[in-house]
């Protein structure tokens, strides 16, 4: 079979316009990606290059289904709490080192996606990323992108790992085909697999994450630290001790240990043998090894540590995920006139018992309350209470008539531990059947509505979980690769590069076929651009006496290399929890294409 020859047309000129304008667009950052592809839609309709049907087809296209199906299944995991046993397993294999932790992930993805995709893996892994983040203090920003490379990188360990390896299999037993191709076995390219795998952890470990962005995170603070320094005189800073063998508070209990504690200061959570309590009861006794969270002033507590036998931390190790601003902090009640807890005292009411909160500080008539003289405190009408707990605590302690939060705005999250199973099986039956041949978005939308079905989230939940915006952008594009081949511009482009043609080496026509597919999955999608590229390979390979397998597959790892642009599923799932901008995926992306594409091109023309 031989390339059909096209001359230039003017609808192909118009796309090879809407084709610049929307990468000048893009590149300049001067308008958000997602209203980028918006714009294309409309100029789309506005030339009449694509009929309405068309035109709006992405919405309703397996990759945009098949990205929200992805969002409500990680957000799922995430409410289930799988998140967080995952991320604890990960912080013990790392022991707890930013560096171990980030080549854990790396791996863990990578591998993960050879047999689950990377769309799939990072639904998984992003929730768990997030809880690490937490946990140890790394920003999303160095961990999420490293992750979701590794996980591309992964996906060519199979043949099953990634759309165009699937796609090109199928393709190569297609009769339309110039001569007949043998398929590749489903481990034919594990090796070549595991060294992109090993040349991206290298790469991240070594160059990569100089070039990352520290994205700040969003800080919820809802009542500041300097609010209650001046209302209360409670210091806010915390500290996490532990208690060594000579510590003369052994075998005492919370409440005597808080006599010897100055009225700043503030026992926040303990931490003994397996239990964690928050907020620790005054009944507990302590133990050597026992870890304690205090609130206060540095000084005084550094003074309170050395004389009582307690070593203190640099930072806080067992107690950041706990006492992190989006878990927990500091809050406000007011006692209203309607209380029934008017003229019984504070003491009385066991508030860490009861309702799961610390009273660390009463303000009446321009006077404060702390320590014992807090306990034995009669409540009176308007008196306010300064408090630190959990946002689920606070959550409910909203509905207590008998107090008025003024604490409104805090991330509220309600995990659902006892719906883990359920979470668990929802996702592992979608990965089943998408292994065994169900198309992906038909399998993952199974697993979403598993979810909702499970009540693992509701249907509200289920919505919000999902990033619009991500969504328009994937959608937004597609049309765009539709009328790129509708209007045979890829099969023009392709025949007038000169470099296709005899005389000219093998290697360098190679090299060529895998930059040019690479540009082309950028705009019609990888999958796209295998479909359309890998016949045109394969002719371009038997006119010059090369390998038809060799270039085939070829195109298709080289429309894997998605690494650049944010239109790339997983790199639109990642861009906005990890707060990247499209410069963060041209700097990093950039240097990791080029490695990916010659590395690619050796170990295929080595094994093959």
């Amino acid at each position: 079979m031989q390339l059909q020859t096209f001359g230039l047309t003017l609808d192909m000129i118009v796309v090879m316009g809407i084709l610049l304008f929307t990468t000048a667009l893009s590149l300049s950052s001067f308008i958000r990606i997602d209203v980028v592809a918006v714009l294309v839609l409309l100029v789309l309709g506005v030339t009449r290059l694509l009929p309405p049907a068309q035109l709006f087809s992405g919405f309703s296209s397996e990759a945009v289904i098949a990205l929200i199906a992805t969002m409500i299944i990680g957000s799922g995991l995430e409410k289930a709490g799988m998140a967080i046993k995952l991320s604890r397993w990960v912080l013990r294999i790392g022991h707890e080192h930013p560096k171990e932790i980030s080549r854990v992930l790396m791996i863990m993805s990578g591998l993960m996606a050879g047999f689950i995709r990377s769309l799939n893996t990072m639904a998984l892994l992003l929730p768990v990323v997030s809880r690490i983040s937490l946990r140890v203090g790394i920003p999303k920003s160095s961990l999420l992108m490293p992750v979701a490379f590794c996980a591309m990188l992964g996906s060519s360990l199979t043949m099953i790992g990634s759309g165009p390896l699937i796609v090109l299999n199928g393709l190569l037993e297609n009769e339309n085909l110039p001569v007949p191709l043998a398929p590749f076995h489903v481990f034919s390219i594990f090796p070549l697999g595991l060294c992109q795998l090993t040349i991206g952890v290298l790469f991240f470990m070594f160059i990569g994450y100089r070039l990352l962005p520290k994205v700040e995170e969003k800080n919820f603070q809802t009542t500041t630290k300097q609010h209650f320094l001046r209302i209360y005189g409670k210091a806010t800073e915390i500290f996490e001790l532990k208690i060594l063998a000579n510590s003369d508070l052994i075998d005492q209990t919370l409440s005597k240990i808080e006599t010897l504690m100055d009225e700043s200061s503030s026992v926040l959570a303990i931490r003994q043998g397996k239990e964690t309590y928050f907020p620790p009861l005054r009944s507990i006794g302590l133990q050597q090894n026992a870890l304690i969270a205090m609130m206060g002033h540095k000084e005084i507590i550094m003074t309170f540590a050395e004389a009582h036998g307690l070593k203190v931390s640099q930072k806080l190790n067992f107690f950041s995920e706990l006492l992190h601003p989006v878990r927990s902090g500091l809050c406000e009640a007011v006692i209203p006139p309607s209380s029934q807890l008017i003229g019984k005292d504070l003491g009385d009411l066991h508030m860490r018992r009861m309702h799961q909160v610390h009273v660390l500080a009463l303000y009446r008539d321009n006077v404060v309350y702390r320590g014992e003289s807090l306990r034995k405190l009669t409540l009176h009408s308007g008196d306010t209470l300064g408090m630190f707990c959990g946002w689920e605590a606070l959550d409910q302690f909203h509905k207590d008539p008998d107090f008025a939060v003024l604490t409104t705005a805090y991330p509220k999250e309600e995990l659902r531990p006892e719906k883990i199973y359920y979470a668990a099986f929802s996702f592992i039956i979608s990965m089943l059947l998408i292994f065994f041949g169900m198309p992906i978005s038909v399998g993952l939308l199974l697993g979403a509505v598993c979810m909702v079905g499970f009540k693992v989230l509701t249907v509200d939940e289920a919505y919000e979980s999902v990033s619009w915006s991500t969504v328009f952008l994937v959608a937004g594009l597609i049309p765009l690769g539709i009328v790129m081949k509708e209007t045979q511009t890829v099969e023009w482009l392709t025949q007038h590069i000169g470099i296709f043609r005899e005389g000219i080496p093998i290697l360098i026509i190679q090299i060529a076929l895998a930059f040019l597919s690479m540009g082309f999955s950028f705009v019609i999608s990888n999958v796209g651009a295998t479909v359309v590229l890998v016949p045109i390979a394969v002719d371009i390979a038997l006119k010059v006496g090369a390998d038809p397998r060799v270039f085939a597959l070829t195109v298709a790892l080289a429309t894997s290399n998605t690494f650049l642009f944010p239109t790339n599923q997983v790199n639109a799932l990642i861009a906005g929890p990890g707060g990247y901008q499209l410069k963060d995926f041209v700097r990093v992306g950039g240097i990791l294409s080029m490695l990916y594409i010659l590395s690619a091109i050796l170990l295929i023309n080595y094994l093959f």
